[in-house]
């Protein structure tokens, strides 16, 4: 029986204790503080876009906000960017974002958010972006490459999905923009 004032006998296991709880707040806090982002663990997105346009071989298609191709789209961008993904230091120039919009040859989904957002990854370099950029087919189109901007200006460096090959089958399947499905 212990009385106040009096000392308990020193024990490994608490030690060990404390010690496994004290790494495990400083390897957190060190990442925390590393990528700008308290949540770099959770890999889900869920934000909600304010316009979406497709750019199909020159041309460009505004998605209505208040139709159901937005709101799946939307959808399948948030499923998209929610799980693995892998930073990447390939950027996106002036002249590739402008080739998205107006090639024949490319297509790209583009997607708008009223304010910077943030998709959550163990990497600084792509953060704060209120713009993505989603090569479907044509430059880039085969590395799942998402680019974003932020005020028109690119973000540093890209982020890779698994794949994009359901926003592709998506716009196939609803004959917003015919794309060439072989992606895996």
């Amino acid at each position: 029986m212990q009385h106040v004032g009096s000392r308990s006998e020193p024990s490994i296991i608490r030690l060990l204790v404390v010690v496994v709880i004290v790494l495990v707040i400083a390897f957190y806090l060190i990442l925390a503080i590393g990528t700008g982002d308290f949540l770099w663990w959770n890999p889900k997105f869920s934000e909600t876009p304010n316009a979406i346009l497709v750019h199909c071989n020159g041309h460009t298609t505004d998605i209505d906000p208040g139709s159901f191709h937005f709101s799946a789209l939307a959808r399948l961008v948030n499923e998209n960017l929610s799980g693995r993904k892998r930073w990447d230091p390939l950027s996106l120039s002036e002249a590739t974002y402008e080739d998205y919009r107006t090639d024949p040859k490319m297509i790209a989904l583009e997607v708008f958010y009223p304010e910077p957002v943030r998709i959550h990854s163990n990497y600084k370099f792509f953060s704060n972006v209120d713009n993505l950029i989603i090569p479907l087919e044509g430059r880039h189109a085969n590395t799942n490459a998402v680019f974003g901007l932020n005020q028109g200006r690119p973000a540093a460096g890209s982020l890779h999905v698994e794949s994009t090959a359901v926003i592709s089958t998506y716009l196939s399947n609803q004959e917003i923009c015919s794309v060439a499905i072989t992606q895996k």
